[in-house]
């Protein structure tokens, strides 16, 4: 049986927008994964030690595009994040023809105030989906370690 051309342009009209949709969802679906975003934009979960007790702690970070928001243990007791600031130092890169691991990396010192509370930590993998924030928290005299990652 033949096809005329008409036939063939017809089925090809019914075909192409179903094809260019699944193209654009692929397209899609990859630039999502690809773009990770502010290195402090997420949902950190871990805890501080006050005294000898671990409390647990959860963050919820978001970048505007200017500056970084968010709250601590979202529901009924959630507290509004005050400050967010993050400084990095820049790293050094190893000389030329040496090992990579003869340079220094970048430092990424994040502070952040909430209701009293000064976290002050070290992130740790900034660029990497094993992201960790590692430091001190203070309220007046109290002090401590926390550790929280993003999930």
């Amino acid at each position: 049986m033949r096809t005329t051309v008409l036939e063939r342009v017809r089925h090809l009209r019914r075909s192409l927008p179903p094809l260019v949709a699944a193209a654009a969802a692929l397209v899609l679906v990859a630039s999502l994964g690809a773009q990770e975003g502010h290195p402090l934009s997420g949902t950190w979960y871990g805890d501080y030690t006050s005294g000898s007790q671990k409390r647990d702690l959860t963050v919820i970070m978001k970048w505007d595009g200017t500056t970084v928001t968010g709250s601590i243990n979202p529901g009924k007791d959630a507290r509004p994040i005050k400050a967010v600031v993050m400084t990095i130092t820049p790293g050094k890169p190893a000389p030329e023809g040496r090992d990579s691991t003869e340079g220094t990396p970048p430092v990424f010192q994040v502070r952040f105030e909430v209701d009293g509370m000064t976290f002050d930590g070290t992130l740790q993998n900034p660029v990497g989906g094993n992201r960790r924030l590692v430091g001190n928290w203070s309220r007046g005299s109290e002090r401590g370690p926390f550790q929280i990652r993003r999930l």
